[in-house]
């Protein structure tokens, strides 16, 4: 097994991690021990499998399974539960739980080989071979829509969209679009510095392009790095042109024409807002360290859940990149009602500097933290490992947003 394989183990016992640790890194897996659970639920999507073999007697080891599969950017993470006694009862609260696979000690160093390179297997297969089936019956590949939100401008949605789209579209040359959905003041082409020829207005015009996957592909721009861009209006009353009709042809033909679709979904919720949320497999939502921008987000969360729009799709995003520690992110968390699933660090020279030049972090800053946190954020949004940024590909692919964790 290669030794880029990743395996977090949740252990309390730090004479039983050490057994589990030498077992299977005897056979070449990297395993990372922690002994906080909650430390475990945030570090785990930056891993390709989670054991857990709690004997804390705060956390029951059912309950941190649970928390796991209600954490949206784990849902595709394999969960190897480790049963402290042979009991069924056991057994099937961790399978209830959400685990994938259940083990009980004393258990031979083979079956815990065996058991973790069978769920390695099974979900990388799940992961790189998922199918749909288009009208015509055929079977064609995975395509994934992302939008970025937020109710409050200012939080850096725009910056989230443009980084992870171009992070995504390393070695995916042609195959990956973002639409300015931010249609009165979208500044998605400012941000890579191309002037559009054509907008998502002049597509509003063209019914049959809207149809059309190769007409389509002609009004978006192609960057230097391989992305294509479907610019914003170029003025706000060429925004009222486009309506909720419009778009949802024009993602649905994107879709044709894409292998992926990025949504820089803006700050505004109206209907076209709302088809676009509706139409996306992720939904980010970008949040910044500050009480006004933490109501509007609680008041969207407590409109969405009505509606039900994001419910199993979304995924939070703490902004710090021109705030040091103002609020922690527990506090921010407690707020939400819901985990953070990403952090952009604190870099204010480099984010402006990207802005100013029209260069996103990903391509001006390759190597920076948060280049680094853009593409592990472009890695989980799409649940593919071949995201990368194009100095680095680490090949280590992350979990989908599973859901919303239930807010108290």
């Amino acid at each position: 097994m290669p030794p880029s394989v990743s395996i977090l183990l949740l252990e309390h016992d730090l004479a039983a991690g050490d057994v589990i640790q030498s077992v299977l890194g005897g056979v070449g897996y990297a395993v990372i021990l922690v002994r906080d659970a909650d430390a475990a639920i945030r570090q785990a999507a930056e891993h390709d499998l989670l054991i857990i073999d709690l004997t804390d007697p705060s956390r029951s080891p059912d309950n941190v399974c649970r928390d796991v599969r209600g954490t949206p950017s784990l849902a595709a993470i394999p969960v190897l539960c480790v049963c402290q006694t042979d009991d069924v009862e056991e057994r099937i609260r961790f399978l209830e739980a959400g685990a994938d696979d259940v083990m009980a000690k004393p258990f031979d160093a083979r079956e815990l080989e065996a058991r973790v390179e069978a769920l390695l297997l099974r979900f990388r297969r799940s992961r790189d071979v998922t199918p749909i089936v288009a009208p015509s019956g055929l079977i064609e590949r995975n395509r994934r829509v992302v939008a970025v939100f937020s109710p409050k401008g200012g939080v850096g949605t725009t910056t989230i969209a443009v980084n992870i789209a171009a992070a995504h579209a390393a070695g995916r040359a042609d195959r990956v679009l973002l639409i300015d959905l931010a249609l009165q003041f979208g500044q998605v082409a400012t941000h890579l510095n191309i002037v559009p020829r054509q907008t998502i207005a002049d597509l509003a015009r063209d019914e049959h392009s809207q149809r059309e996957p190769e007409l389509l592909r002609t009004y978006a721009m192609r960057h230097g790095s391989g992305l294509h861009v479907l610019a914003a209006p170029g003025s706000p009353e060429l925004a009222e042109l486009i309506l909720v009709a419009h778009i949802e042809q024009i993602i649905d033909t994107a879709l044709q024409a894409y292998d992926a679709v990025v949504i820089d979904a803006g700050s505004v919720l109206d209907g076209r807002t709302l088809t676009a949320l509706d139409r996306s497999e992720t939904i980010l939502l970008p949040v910044y360290p500050e009480i006004p921008a933490l109501k509007a987000m609680h008041a969207l969360l407590d409109y969405m859940s009505e509606r039900g729009a994001i419910s199993g799709k979304a995924a939070f995003v703490l902004n710090n990149s021109f705030a040091r520690e103002i609020l922690r992110i527990r506090d921010v968390e407690s707020g939400l009602g819901a985990r953070v699933t990403a952090l952009l660090p604190y870099d204010p020279f480099l984010y402006l500097k990207a802005v100013n030049e029209g260069s996103p972090v990903v391509l001006g800053a390759p190597r920076s933290a948060a280049a680094a946190s853009f593409v592990k954020l472009a890695t989980t949004a799409f649940g593919d490992a071949a995201a990368g940024s194009p100095s680095r590909n680490d090949g280590r692919s992350a979990g989908r947003f599973g859901g919303l964790r239930k807010r108290a």
